[in-house]
């Protein structure tokens, strides 16, 4: 329930506020390279919008033979087809449902007559065009939902349909889905388009969870006649403009664009390539790139996390040699798994030579950096393999003779360069890690978790200080671990928001982590330099945050269904809920625990009561005074608001008996506390990264008495 809410939520901001209007290269069809198959092609869409004007404009008296065929319902959307008091038939329509039929007709009869051209045709090009229609059932929860939403329409292609259960198509098979809606969205009833999209990127949210093979997804609103298309970028919707199927023009640019999906390679529908889905074996398989390798990775459905973003996929694997002829699913299935992959869109630079957050080069350095040292050992990644994805573009028999990299140019080349240059660039990378570790959500305990984050942090420190490289992104997905014989060891993941620190970015208002466990610093923009002491406030936050939510599986299960049971109850809100919103509402949310002397109220009275729980009372609030309220910093470094009048600040400032503490030699005309605790970083870090390994050694000693 409360997932669904937050779900809604955020699919409403991005219908709002994240759609770029008017993009005209949505509706340009795919074209092949090749003249001669893109002569083919460019005939087969003129005949395809020749014919729908025939179904569209043949009546009752007219001799057409379309008009007691299959496809006449398309007139109940273009309004052609009038009745016997004038009005147009689709006065008739009382609901949602009598615009399903007419809708998957526009499909079903663009495949058709691709299908039948195509098949008499001696120019026809080797490969048969993809057929691709609409669900036969309308108005349906998918099998594979992981939630109540119940989609109008599902459009698959026949060709690439991943899987069939029983005759039941799921989210795994779309191509993409159609929601429609009674009213028009043009004029001043814009209100149902930003509907009907709200709806639309709560689908295909979806998606991205139950296909890792794609790399986009395309979208569709019909409100009445009024139709729109979309694909959904990493970071904003591109919505075309808008179309009236009563207009002639309208309706040739959609079916145009439909029938062109029928001769796309599977790049261009929004699929990557160079993922193959083995169905007899449940596995995704793909070539590694640099070494001579196979990956096969059991494929399982997920939450996806967000709409937007890297769309990052974690895969557990097996690999094999790719010339070895064993390559059976019984083999397949009866292999070990030895690999660890990250598929990800990450943020890179236009010019690669020069991406400050390369994460393949950042984790080359750090495994060139900690080879053979034993304190390190198991605490970072062991890299394999690291690159862009590349993939070649088949148009059915028309290869390029290249592999292109994959990234958003490529993706959305029909989009005009002037707005993708304002949204931001991304590259596809993968990225293959030897050995197997796992998530932190799957501690068993309270002191395994104080253990994997001891030696999390512990690597954090040694990669910035012998490496130069500043992770900036603490959160539970990033922090792993690995099982030994009565052993447990914290690994530190994830540097695609690494930075070398030495790199003048480091410095604000760039915003870089996961929401609910980014700093005040981070939060704000501040422009005071981001250094480890953002990071350690960022474990701070995820210490909170599992201590509110939940260690253990059974105890974050135990909190869901403690809250759900409050539901029908007007419960106020838990001051940390706040942290996983806007920016704006989190940092708010931080400062008043942090800064005004209400951790305890606002935070630690809400973790579980469980024991081991009064363990991570006393570390978070020892890591909390450290960072915030330091007793070797001045009174105006331990975090007063830089909004303070000036004259109170000196009078403090100047006041202070202590005249040994971290920022004793900064002057006050440095008043921002962010500031002063940069500076100061190394020497609160050390104190910070004591209390870690001295609360490891204390976990260790309670689970060997245990």
């Amino acid at each position: 329930m409360e997932y669904e809410r937050r779900v809604k939520a955020e699919a409403i901001h991005y219908a709002t506020n994240c759609t770029v209007r008017g993009v005209a290269g949505v509706l340009e069809p795919a074209l092949p390279h090749d003249e001669r198959q893109k002569e083919y092609v460019e005939t087969v869409l003129l005949h395809v919008a020749e014919q729908f004007e025939s179904v569209v404009n043949s009546t009752q008296d007219s001799d057409s033979s379309y008009e007691n065929s299959d496809y006449s319902d398309v007139r109940i959307l273009t309004g052609t087809d009038i009745i016997a008091d004038g009005n147009p038939i689709l006065a008739k329509i009382t609901s949602e449902n009598g615009m399903y039929n007419a809708i998957k007709c526009i499909f079903r009869f663009v495949a058709d007559t691709v299908t039948s051209y195509h098949s008499n045709s001696s120019d026809a090009m080797p490969r048969k065009p993809s057929e691709i229609v609409a669900c036969e059932k309308h108005d349906f929860k998918p099998y594979d939902s992981d939630d109540s939403t119940r989609i109008d329409i599902g459009i698959y292609s026949k060709t690439l349909q991943m899987s069939n259960k029983n005759g039941k198509l799921d989210y795994s098979d779309m191509l993409l889905m159609v929601e429609a809606k009674m009213s028009d969205c043009s004029g001043n009833n814009d209100g149902v388009r930003v509907e009907a999209l709200e709806q639309l990127c709560r689908y295909t949210r979806q998606i991205y969870g139950k296909q890792p093979w794609r790399r986009f997804a395309w979208g569709m609103t019909v409100c009445a006649s009024k139709v729109h298309v979309y694909i959904f970028g990493h970071d904003c919707i591109f919505e075309s403009p808008i179309l009236d199927l009563g207009a002639k023009d309208d309706r040739s640019k959609l079916v145009k664009l439909l029938a062109s999906w029928a001769f796309c390679p599977r790049s261009i529908l929004g699929y990557d390539s160079t993922i193959d889905y083995r169905s007899a074996a449940q596995c995704v398989s793909f070539a590694v790139d640099g070494i001579d390798e196979r990956i096969y990775a059991p494929f399982t459905t997920r939450i996806t996390e967000n709409l937007f973003g890297r769309h990052t996929v974690c895969y557990h694997a097996k690999a094999m040699l790719l010339n070895c002829n064993e390559d059976t699913e019984s083999k397949i299935r009866s292999m070990p798994l030895d690999r660890f992959v990250k598929d990800a869109w990450t943020c890179s630079e236009w010019d690669s030579a020069n991406d400050i957050n390369d994460e393949i080069r950042f984790l080359k350095t750090i495994n060139q950096k900690f080879a053979g040292d034993k304190d390190m050992e198991g605490k970072y990644p062991l890299l394999c393999a690291g690159y862009v994805v590349r993939y070649v573009n088949t148009n059915n028999c028309d290869p390029t003779t290249e592999a292109i990299a994959d990234d958003t140019l490529t993706a959305f080349k029909t989009v005009d360069p002037e707005i993708l240059a304002k949204t931001q660039y991304r590259q596809h990378k993968r990225i293959v890690i030897n050995g197997i570790a796992e998530r932190l959500y799957n501690v068993k305990s309270v002191d395994k978790m104080i253990v994997v984050l001891a030696d999390a942090m512990y690597a954090h420190t040694r990669i910035f200080r012998e490496c130069n490289i500043l992770q900036r992104d603490i959160s539970p997905n990033n922090i792993m671990f690995t099982r030994g014989e009565n052993t447990i060891t914290g690994m530190l993941i994830d540097f695609d928001c690494a930075v070398d620190a030495n790199n003048q970015e480091t410095s604000g208002p760039v915003q870089k982590g996961t929401g609910p466990f980014m700093s005040i610093n981070n939060l704000c923009s501040s422009s005071a330099r981001r250094t480890p002491l953002d990071d350690w406030e960022s474990l701070l936050y995820l210490i909170c945050w599992m201590a509110t939510f939940g260690v253990t599986t059974e105890h974050r299960k135990s909190f869901r269904d403690e809250r759900d049971k409050l539901q029908k109850y007007e419960t106020p809100e838990m001051p940390i809920s706040y942290w996983d919103g806007p920016f704006d509402i989190a940092a708010d949310s931080k400062e008043t625990a942090m800064l005004e002397g209400r951790f305890k109220p606002r935070i630690t009275d809400h973790f579980m009561k469980h024991p081991g729980y009064e363990n991570l009372v006393s570390l978070a609030t020892e890591i909390k005074m450290l960072i915030f309220n330091n007793p070797k910093m001045s009174l105006f470094g331990c975090g007063m608001s830089a909004n303070m009048d000036l004259i109170k600040i000196f009078q403090i400032v100047n006041s202070s008996v202590d005249t040994e503490t971290y920022d004793k030699d900064i002057g006050p005309e440095i008043s921002d506390p962010f500031e002063r605790g940069a500076i100061c970083a190394d020497k609160i870090v050390d104190d910070l990264l004591d209390t870690m390994l001295k609360a490891k050694n204390d976990a260790l000693q309670r689970m060997s008495n245990a």
